[in-house]
């Protein structure tokens, strides 16, 4: 089968039964160095997937400017992403008026930390 057709979920089983095998501990050196081998061919296709479902993301949210409040699309703030920690973080990237998430970092520990 193509590398181009393997599905990310085929995929993924995949690298669980070559981490499984690789688990046992029964394999001969050599036989176990190709199928890791083998496991990270796979974990960078899974990789590869990933990144491009994740290019694919886009996030509804609420047009302020609509008398009905629609839904509209707006594309997922990928390079914000790392520093968001709620749902309304995300919905914050997505505002025109907004470049990134909705609390700095160091404000989002000192909010969590509040609570403890």
């Amino acid at each position: 089968m193509d590398v181009e057709e393997v599905r990310f979920e085929e995929a993924l089983k995949q690298l669980e039964a070559i981490v499984s095998r690789l688990e046992l501990g029964d394999l001969p050196l050599e036989e176990a160095l190709s199928i890791f081998e083998e496991g990270i061919r796979v974990t960078k296709l899974c990789s590869q997937r990933l990144s491009e479902a994740e290019r694919r993301v886009n996030i509804l949210v609420r047009n302020a400017d609509s008398a009905t409040g629609e839904l509209e699309e707006r594309p997922f703030p990928v390079t914000s992403i790392d520093s968001v920690r709620s749902l309304s973080e995300v919905e914050a990237c997505a505002e025109p008026s907004r470049s990134g998430p909705a609390l700095s970092p160091a404000e989002g520990e000192e909010e969590a930390g509040e609570g403890q």
